[in-house]
């Protein structure tokens, strides 16, 4: 009977339904570019246990370990199998296990059998592994850069992997674009690429050098040669707002028509705009006046008025998340929050004494 052994990101099992904890198939095939002893064989060229003959043996992220000292002697391979939110090894053996553990801690993942047994630790160390696990793959990350598609992200991906920076991704397979006139409505798809916040900097550099080739290869019929020079300016100040291909080929043709756009210059535009985007939202008063008649009368809106206001959080271009609400605005969420807690305790408290003295 075969048995498999998993790399994975979940921190209870490799079979949770866990979409935030995967290793997508454009990191695995980064991993694997620059691993010498990693060799990409989506066309299977050596035999591939557990598939039929004569059946095709075509997976994107199907990987063989050249490293194996057995490999090829007997029919014997080391196969790495990516198979949707995990990589996955048949029947492996010791030293099969240990290339495993090692892949693992470049993925900061685990290795676990099918049975959820874990070859990474041991038994009194697992509750607190499971937990350091499921904190670091929710909270260390933060969106650094959107693509439209996985193979957009590849290139960067690729240097990330390269220069031994931990990255995760997300991918938004498409949901519907909603437009009022109902005259565009479309579905668009997103692939986000995660970092730590230490390491948005030097991703930012290697992005840099990603943007720069594909500039290199720009058409020149791109809608950007079109920009007037305060247009172009405006795209740079709202780099959140655009791709990175878009504002770096701004920058390169504003560059060309003999402005300043020097480091210096686009950190301070950019820091600019971060403050701008900082900026608590303002004018709630209305909001604020029917949260706390909502609260007095009971209702289940003061709660999500009060919850949001004092709450709510918005992220910056950065990376950082910062209070959406004014100081002000935050201390009236809050006793709304409170006036609504105790005024549908009164009211329950109210409607049991009503039901006791009626039965």
């Amino acid at each position: 009977m075969d048995y498999n052994v998993h790399i994975t990101r979940k921190a209870e099992s490799w079979a949770a339904g866990d979409e935030d904890a995967v290793i997508s198939l454009p990191e695995w095939l980064a991993y694997v570019a620059n691993d010498p002893e990693m060799q990409l064989d989506s066309q299977a060229g050596a035999p591939v246990p557990g598939l039929e003959a004569g059946l095709p043996a075509e997976a994107a992220g199907l990987s063989v370990w050249l490293g194996y000292s057995r490999h090829g002697r007997g029919g014997k391979y080391a196969w790495f199998s990516h198979e949707e939110d995990r990589v996955v090894v048949q029947n492996p053996d010791e030293e099969i296990l240990g290339k495993m553990l090692a892949v693992a801690q470049v993925f900061e993942a685990r290795v676990q059998g099918d049975d959820g047994e874990y070859f990474d630790e041991t038994p009194t160390d697992m509750q607190a592994a499971r937990a350091e696990t499921s904190y670091e793959a929710r909270t260390d990350f933060r969106a650094f850069q959107t693509f439209a598609s996985a193979e957009a992200a590849q290139p960067l991906l690729a240097m990330l992997a390269q220069q031994g920076i931990v990255a995760r991704t997300d991918a938004d397979n498409g949901q519907m674009a909603f437009d009022s006139s109902f005259a565009n409505n479309r579905l668009v798809s997103k692939f986000t690429v995660k970092l730590q916040l230490a390491d948005f900097e030097r991703g930012g550099q290697l992005l840099a050098d990603v943007n720069q080739h594909a500039i290199s290869q720009a058409d020149p019929n791109h809608y950007l040669f079109t920009f007037s020079d305060e247009e172009l300016f405006d795209l740079l100040v709202k780099p959140d707002e655009w791709s990175s291909f878009d504002v770096a080929l701004a920058g390169q043709l504003l560059r060309e028509r003999g402005h300043d756009v020097s480091a210096d210059t686009l950190r301070l535009l950019r820091q600019h705009r971060v403050a701008e985007l900082a900026q608590p939202d303002k004018d709630h008063k209305m909001w604020i006046l029917g949260g706390y008649v909502s609260a007095l009368l009971g209702g289940f809106f003061g709660l999500l008025i009060g919850y949001q206001l004092y709450f709510h959080r918005k992220e910056l271009s950065d990376g950082r998340y910062v209070p959406a609400y004014s100081p002000t605005d935050r201390v009236h969420g809050l006793r709304i929050l409170v006036l609504s807690i105790i005024m549908l305790l009164l009211l329950v408290s109210v409607r049991v004494m009503q039901g006791l003295s009626t039965g």
